[in-house]
Order: structure tokens, then C-alpha cells, then sequence
């Protein structure tokens, strides 16, 4: 079999790893007193691990699982899809049939140069939704 065709090492984030990156996200928040709805998801979208905080508004369910998924597939943060306007966030959201979102708080999972999935966190601020992101994302890679 010529080697071109298969693609080999490729690492994966275990579902203590993502285990890992919620709990330590849900740690900041609750320092922070900003109770989050908080996802991880693999390269591909799909959940791997969730948490609804108490107090974390529902509504935030799905804006954090879709915030995960936007930076997992489009490998870049949520908060840089659609470019900087406005009318560019909402043209992705709706390309993408709601699946996918301009809002900020998604943060793709990089380890050794691959995408290992994403953290996805809403309820909060944008400012304090990339905090908790980041602060779960940290925990795993200094784990």
C-alpha cells in the first residue's frame, strides 16, 4: 500500500481529555462567578463532553455546542469566522444553517500542530467565554 493513501499517528483527545478541559473550565468560571455552559468536541464536531453550570442560562446549551463545532471544523476560533462585520457573521450562521457562528468563545484544541477538537462556552460575556475556554484548554495541555 503506497503511504500517500493512509494517514498515520494521528492523535486523539480521549474523553478524560476532554473531561479534563471541562472541569477545569467549569473551575475558572465558578471563580469567576460566571456559570457556563461549556462543550468539547472532536475534529469533527461531535460532543465529547458537556457542562450546564448551575445558573448557566439553557439558551446557552446549543450556542456552546455550536461554538465548539465552528472552531473544530473551520479550525480557527468562532470569534474570527465571518470575518470582522457583522453582515459576515450572520451570512456564516446562516450558510451554514445555524450550524456554525461568528460569536466568540470557540477555541480549537491544537496540540503538536493538529486539531484535536474544541471548546465551545457561553452564557458569560465574550470576554469571559474565551477566558473559561482557555483556561480549560491550559489545563489539559500543562496536564
Amino acid at each position: 500500500m503506497d503511504d500517500s493513501f493512509v494517514s498515520r499517528n494521528q492523535l486523539r483527545l480521549t474523553c478524560k481529555g476532554a473531561h479534563v478541559v471541562v472541569h477545569a473550565a467549569e473551575k475558572h468560571a465558578a471563580a469567576m462567578s460566571v456559570p457556563q455552559c461549556i462543550a468539547v468536541v472532536d475534529p469533527g464536531g461531535h460532543l465529547l463532553a458537556f457542562s450546564r453550570m448551575d445558573g448557566a442560562r439553557i439558551g446557552s446549551i446549543e450556542i456552546a455546542l455550536t461554538k465548539a463545532r465552528t472552531a473544530a471544523t473551520r479550525l480557527q476560533r468562532s470569534g474570527d469566522v465571518g470575518g470582522t462585520s457583522d453582515s459576515g457573521k450572520v451570512s456564516i450562521a446562516l450558510a451554514s444553517q445555524l450550524n456554525l457562528t461568528g460569536m466568540a468563545g470557540g477555541i480549537p484544541i491544537v496540540v503538536e500542530g493538529q486539531v484535536l477538537g474544541a471548546v465551545g462556552v457561553s452564557s458569560g460575556k465574550a470576554e469571559q467565554d474565551v477566558e473559561v475556554g482557555e483556561a480549560g484548554i491550559a489545563a489539559l495541555l500543562d496536564g
